[in-house]
């Protein structure tokens, strides 16, 4: 998974994120680790994912705020496929629906369920068994 692409000047949107991720990652510590850590990131992922969702619904929704909406994706995206040694950074940016589907696939590849299709509230992370939903539900 380490495919070199060629050297080409950076998207506005590849250096707003790279910014964005810089400054989270100092504010929060750059690596995390272990179980919780990935828990942490796969609900950070899901948030974003709605709220992507919600803006892309929302007809009031200015582009500054849908930048915003993308950026927090993107950068839950990057600290998850990161966390899984999957190739990426802002500098892939420059198509970002390219390489977000590409980091979506990569991640599902690892069974990492990128869409929360699991279910609600509970651990979304593909184990190979079918999640029953809890008793009462």
């Amino acid at each position: 998974m380490n495919e070199r692409l060629p050297t080409m000047p950076m998207s506005m949107y590849s250096e707003l994120l790279g910014v964005s991720l810089a400054i989270d990652e100092e504010a929060a510590g750059a690596h995390l680790t272990g179980p919780a850590s990935e828990e942490w990131l796969i609900e950070e992922l899901l948030l974003a994912r709605r709220h992507r969702l919600q803006a892309g619904r929302s007809a009031r929704a200015d582009t500054s705020s849908r930048i915003a909406v993308e950026l927090e994706y993107d950068r839950a995206l990057i600290r998850l496929c990161r966390l899984h040694a999957i190739d990426c950074g802002p500098e892939r940016f420059t198509r970002p629906l390219r390489e977000r589907r590409r980091l979506e696939e990569a991640l599902e590849a690892v069974g990492v369920d990128v869409t929360g299709a699991v279910g609600r509230g509970e651990r979304r992370r593909h184990t190979g068994v079918a999640h029953e939903p809890p008793e009462g539900s």
